[in-house]
């Protein structure tokens, strides 16, 4: 009878493997806080530097770099082990951080955060494999609730830690205060994960590498340009679709024939793994706009300041937290993971239904109530999806497999949140001109409600009601276009498989 194979985490004490917890989760925290941080900078560093048409590069070039290169972490984590490739990519992350602190132009600035970006990818994906190599397979998605606690932190503290930042020592001190998260989690990391590894000779694959980073990249810079500066259909936006194209199909046909393949593509076609991928991608096309939508909602239609717009978002982050945790506990209790997957969309479906209906009378309680159900519908997903996935491959793959959910997640979200955002505008300048411009006094340029929806305050009735109107009923075609996407994922759902099948 042949012995049982030894799981890795049964090499480590319950005291290391908290300790590996802490020292993953201060890991993740630096990549998780840093967009947070940031976004309430962004004017100062353009004050600083002097170029204020470049500021949505800060955050556009490093998301080029760690959505590339997340499928490429996990690969690397798998052939030389994660303890030192999370390491490695937390040096990378701080040399960015220090860098970009001292930088004295904008395009020293944005180098550096290309270099953070490169090892955030690592950052905000490999946490899942750390998770499935310090515990059980039954148990992972209990412990995926504490990635989700990083983020929930990460939300509420990241922008009040910016603003008190930029006011007082400085936005130069936002990278400044990366060093010690990063400090205690490489000494956790070096004391505590410690699981032996049998050391082959491996050959990375910095072909299929390259094409994926530029494949990837090249259609991020379509999503985020065709919008604004190009158009859609534009030569110079399509240029970078057709070169996205290409480099796919070539990645494709290395990885066919890489004797280390970054994604192995065998693993894509197995009947465990499509469904949960196909169900994270269509999810974050769908789901990340919400973050933008909500508090813009918030201020146009129910006639919210900033503030009062922005804690609309806190029964969603609660919501996320507490569905996360709970539901983590029950899919690892009970191993069912397609019916918390299919449940969690079923309830983020159910508030999106319930915004389709919200204007500017829905009671306050009411209308945070729909943002919680879409929090606790979010939060249901990511410990099966993550789970499910980790379960299916070998444990030599984890690494890859743990990185393609997040891979997914982040360019279905560049994507889906330029097109949602997209049609925002053009069905928010549809109800403008079919219903306001009639009332509306021939020297008021109504497009200006579309890029300054701060202006329509200055309006008078029933002028003011009117184009809030518009954004209402533009609102809520977004949110239906939304709820029919989020249908196909829930169908993509029900073909997923529990661990004991």
């Amino acid at each position: 009878m042949p012995i049982p194979e030894v799981h890795s985490s049964e090499h480590l004490s319950a005291l290391q493997r908290r300790v590996v917890l802490v020292g993953m989760m201060c890991g993740l925290s630096l990549a998780a806080i840093d967009q947070m941080v940031l976004s309430t900078a962004v004017s100062a560093v353009a004050s600083e530097l002097g170029d204020l048409s470049q500021a949505p590069w800060i955050f556009t070039t490093n998301l080029l770099t760690s959505a590339s290169s997340m499928p490429i972490w996990g690969k690397l984590g798998d052939l030389y082990g994660r303890r030192r490739v999370f390491q490695s990519a937390i040096v990378l992350f701080i040399i960015g951080s220090l860098l970009a602190a001292t930088a004295d132009s904008m395009i020293q600035l944005l180098a550096c955060r290309a270099l953070q970006g490169l090892g955030g990818g690592a950052l905000l994906t490999m946490p899942y494999a750390i998770v499935g190599d310090i515990v059980s397979p039954r148990d992972r998605p209990a412990y995926v609730a504490f990635i989700s606690v990083v983020w929930t932190a990460a939300g509420f503290l990241g922008p009040p830690l910016g603003g008190f930042l930029v006011d007082g020592p400085g936005w130069r001190w936002m990278f400044y205060i990366n060093v010690p998260a990063a400090l205690l989690s490489f000494a956790c990391l070096g004391w505590a994960y410690r699981i032996p590894r049998q050391r082959i000779e491996h050959s990375v694959d910095f072909a299929g590498a390259g094409l994926l980073l530029t494949s990837v990249g090249s259609l991020i810079l379509y999503t985020s340009w065709a919008g604004g500066h190009f158009g859609w259909t534009s030569a110079s936006a399509l240029g970078f679709l057709a070169l996205s194209v290409i480099l796919a199909v070539a990645f494709f046909f290395q990885e066919r024939r890489a004797a280390e393949p970054i994604v192995e593509l065998r693993l894509l076609a197995m009947r465990p793994v499509w469904p949960p991928l196909v169900t994270t991608f269509i999810f974050g096309f769908a789901n990340f706009a919400i973050a933008f939508f909500i508090p813009l909602f918030g201020i146009v239609v129910r006639g919210a300041d900033a503030v009062q717009a922005g804690f609309a978002l806190a029964p969603l982050t609660a919501g996320l937290l507490i569905s996360g945790i709970v539901v983590g506990r029950r899919a690892a209790a009970t191993q069912r993971f397609r019916r918390y997957a299919t449940g969690g969309l079923v309830v983020y479906m159910i508030g999106l239904g319930l915004l389709v209906t919200a204007d500017g009378d829905t009671p306050l309680p009411a209308f945070l109530f729909y943002n919680m159900l879409l929090g606790a519908g979010s939060g249901a997903l990511s410990p099966v999806l993550v789970a499910s996935l980790q379960m299916a491959v070998e444990e030599r793959y984890l690494g890859v497999a743990s990185s393609l959910p997040g891979f997914s997640r982040a360019v279905a979200q560049t994507i889906g949140t330029s097109i949602l955002g997209s049609f925002l505008a053009i069905r928010i300048g549809v109800h403008l001109r079919e219903d306001v411009a009639a009332i509306a006094p021939p020297s008021i340029d109504l497009d200006r409600f579309i890029e300054s929806p701060a202006a329509i305050r200055a309006l008078a009735s029933p002028l003011e009601g009117a184009v809030v109107e518009a954004y209402r009923a533009a609102f809520s075609e977004s949110f239906l276009l939304m709820l029919a996407i989020m249908s196909l994922s829930l169908v993509a759902s029900r073909f997923m498989r529990d661990p004991s099948r």
